[in-house]
């Protein structure tokens, strides 16, 4: 299919639009911290700066008031189709558009993330391969996006790797590793040659992109683990739960199986023996998944003197298991009864139980 002059500044008009949409709708549900970090990355990401690059401060308040006001007046409306050589697409129709895309270079994402937000992204497609029946998009530079900023996203057998948001999040903790004692931040970025220290030398760029590559196969694995993992009644099961904690709760249950199955990236780096991915792994889990599966950094903690793989598999298995039978007791929960009172209520026994 050879597309029509100026189609790309049409769709990138297009999908910036639901982007805004969306935004209209959900940023109140981002905390005060949380809003303006989204802000500021999409800020960089339209004005192609690296997460590293300094900013204008009073260019980006600015850009921000805009964008806010964009949203006031985009209040109530709904998504718009999307338009490609004189073709009309759904902006959910996820494979037709990128069917349509196929030979332009450019991939596009919609899904929904955290709280249900609809979430859209058009980028350049970097590769595309197919694995364990995956189609899997690497997307580069970022053309439009919303709020929402995950680096791994899958709908159906789609898996989309954003490379983007990946280098966002990888130089965020890389200054975290130097301004908190986190041992497993600082292991995993020495491991990959990057020590403390605030000097950006001559190839700190190239490696960074590196980095940010070698951790994609991270998020890859997960998604995988996701895919395998999945069972045909956890949309459901998100729709019930209709508040940010309980949400929070059952993405985190899905998250922990993912890493920890078979499939998933934990099992890889033991069976490749890749300590950085591994410490990766580890330091990335955020404090609410934390606490539900320390043995993992317990025994990460051993690892780290005495390098005993069979140690963090053993810990690997025990919190796969005990997720499996979470996710198995909260599907039968909901099944038995599908209120969505008892259904809360479950999840916050849950919660109590984990502690």
């Amino acid at each position: 299919m050879v597309l029509k002059e100026g189609f790309k500044e049409v769709l990138v008009e297009g999908v910036t639009y639901n982007c805004d949409v969306s935004d209209s709708r959900y940023w109140g549900y981002y905390s005060i911290c949380g809003l303006l970090m989204g802000l500021r990355t999409m800020y960089m990401s339209a004005n192609g700066i690296e997460p590293w690059g300094k900013v204008d401060q009073a260019e980006v308040t600015a850009w921000i008031q805009r964008k806010e006001a964009a949203w006031e007046e985009l209040e109530g409306e709904d998504f718009r189709a999307l338009h490609i050589n004189g073709t009309t697409f759904a902006p959910f129709d996820v494979a037709s558009i990128n069917g349509a895309l196929r030979e332009e270079g450019l991939v596009y994402g919609a899904g929904y993330g955290l709280f249900k937000k609809p979430s859209f992204f058009l980028a350049k497609l970097d590769s595309s391969r197919t694995i364990q029946g995956c189609n899997v998009y690497s997307a580069g530079k970022e053309l439009a996006r919303d709020l929402f900023w995950s680096p791994g996203l899958m709908q159906g057998r789609d898996i989309f790797l954003r490379f983007e948001p990946l280098k966002m999040l990888l130089w965020d903790k890389y200054q975290e590793a130097q301004a908190k004692n986190n041992r497993a931040l600082e292991y995993a970025f020495t491991e990959y040659g990057f020590t403390p220290g605030p000097a950006l030398d001559g190839d700190f760029e190239a490696r960074f992109d590196d980095l940010t590559r070698a951790y994609a196969g991270i998020v890859l694995d997960h998604e995988i683990g996701e895919s395998v993992e999945d069972v045909p009644e956890w949309g459901e099961l998100l729709v019930q739960a209709d508040d940010k904690q309980s949400e929070f709760f059952l993405r985190a249950v899905k998250d922990l199986i993912a890493d920890t199955s078979d499939c998933g990236p934990i099992k890889r780096t033991i069976e490749e023996k890749k300590k950085g991915d591994l410490s990766f792994c580890i330091a990335l889990i955020d404090r609410f998944r934390l606490k539900m599966y320390p043995e993992l950094r317990q025994a990460f903690d051993v690892f780290a003197d005495n390098e005993d793989w069979q140690l963090v598999d053993d810990a690997r298995r025990t919190v796969y298991a005990r997720m499996l039978r979470l996710r198995d007791e909260l599907v039968e929960t909901y099944k038995a009864s599908k209120d969505q009172a008892a259904f809360k209520s479950k999840i916050a026994e849950f919660q109590l139980r984990l502690g």
